[in-house]
């Protein structure tokens, strides 16, 4: 049964990447936004699930495991480390084609076997946000046996063919250029690709809004890049318009179709690099002056503080010292001690001559004088004050404990 009049098959590869996480996030969401409106239907492709939500992991965990999977196989694990494992690309039918999902699920596994992957885990997404019907199918580079990474060299000239045979297989041939391009090849003569949007936008238009209209209602956009002007298609890689016009050889033929668009701001309104720059520096010396400012402020009130600690820390200290003073010498009753030991020099110095001779006199003056120097030593050696109720061995009234 027939699906549709006649066919056009228009086939966009992607840059290759290195994040399945990115890719899926955006195939399969709407354009900017986290819903997923578009998004009519999703088919996997060698993978042991059916949710795209863990389809991406599976296949981020294949790409990691290529050196055991080739150890694994016996292959070589010489050469250079495969760093884009994500292919992608997506197949697009005529806008008054409808092919159902059947048609589309087939196309897609043939461009994939095609290419040599249909080993490969893969994903197709169907889309139904543009009049095109079109499909997006992300493949894994990395064999999900082997470790071996797929081979996609001159895969748009594959793709070429691969749209041509199936226009031609089909209907109606709706893109010339590609049929002129594989005559000039087959004459052995090279060939480059011209993007058809950008061509049919180029050649349909002669001002400058009408062109930027154009390529706009395809998705596409006019961008300004650091050498040339550029466009930007949906997939977001950048085109060279000259490479895809014929008889246009540099960016001022295009900036010529472009005379229409609004003048740019005269350069005097605009600021110079220079000025640009140093407003900025000034800009950084008054705000690190602020912050000196600060600091200094914040240093002066911690130094204030910390003079007022250490002036308390020792008035504190002289009151503990006089407190423990006194203390000392009221628990070991060194005034009375003292005026004792003076009464008894005063007593010996008026004692008679005998009392001299057979050293009596000496025996008083030791005895006295020993006890008030134990207690001293024994203070010194504890460090501590003596506790009420402890008494001293040595003079019989108190020692620390």
């Amino acid at each position: 049964m027939k699906l549709w009049r006649t066919a056009q098959m228009i086939v966009k590869v992607t840059t290759g990447g290195c994040s399945f996480k990115g890719a899926f996030q955006c195939y399969l969401h709407d354009k900017g936004a986290d819903t997923c409106k578009r998004i009519a239907w999703v088919q996997t492709q060698n993978l042991c699930t059916d949710d795209p939500a863990k389809a991406w992991k599976h296949m981020a965990y294949t790409a990691r495991a290529q050196e055991r999977l080739k150890e694994a196989s016996g292959q070589s694990r010489a050469g250079r480390k495969l760093e884009k494992p994500v292919f992608a690309f997506s197949l697009a039918w005529h806008p008054e084609q409808s092919p159902n999902r059947e048609h589309k699920l087939e196309t897609a596994r043939a461009a994939i076997r095609m290419l040599g992957l249909d080993e490969h885990e893969a994903v197709i997404v169907a889309h139904r946000d543009e009049p095109q019907k079109h499909v997006h199918v992300i493949v894994n580079r990395v064999h999900p046996i082997t470790g071996l990474a797929g081979d996609i060299r001159n895969s748009k000239r594959k793709f070429s063919d691969f749209s041509r045979e199936y226009e031609r297989t089909h209907g109606k041939i709706y893109c010339a250029q590609r049929e002129a391009n594989y005559r000039e090849r087959q004459n052995g003569r090279a060939t480059r690709y011209c993007d058809p949007v950008i061509v049919e936008a180029w050649e349909t238009t002669r001002t400058g809004p009408a062109l930027i209209a154009a390529l706009k209602a395809k998705g596409y956009s006019l961008e300004e890049g650091r050498k040339r002007l550029i466009i930007v298609d949906p997939h977001g890689k950048a085109h060279n318009p000259t490479r895809h016009l014929k008889g246009v050889r540099a960016t001022a033929d295009i900036r010529a179709r472009l005379d229409t668009r609004e003048p740019e701001p005269p350069k005097a309104i605009q600021p110079e690099p220079a000025q640009e720059e140093a407003a900025r520096r000034e800009d950084e010396q008054k705000r690190r002056e602020a912050l000196e400012q600060v600091a200094a402020m914040q240093r002066d009130a911690l130094a204030e503080k910390h003079r007022l600690e250490c002036e308390r820390q020792e008035v504190q200290h002289s009151q503990r010292t006089r407190l423990a003073k006194s203390r000392l010498v009221a628990f070991y009753g060194l005034r009375e001690k003292k005026a004792a030991l003076n009464a008894l020099h005063e007593r010996i110095k008026s004692a008679p001559w005998w009392k001299r001779v057979v050293g009596i006199t000496h025996r008083d003056t030791q005895r006295p004088q020993n006890a008030v120097r134990a207690g001293e030593e024994l203070h010194g050696r504890r460090g501590v004050v003596p506790r009420e109720g402890c008494r001293c061995r040595a003079t019989g009234t108190g020692r620390p404990d």
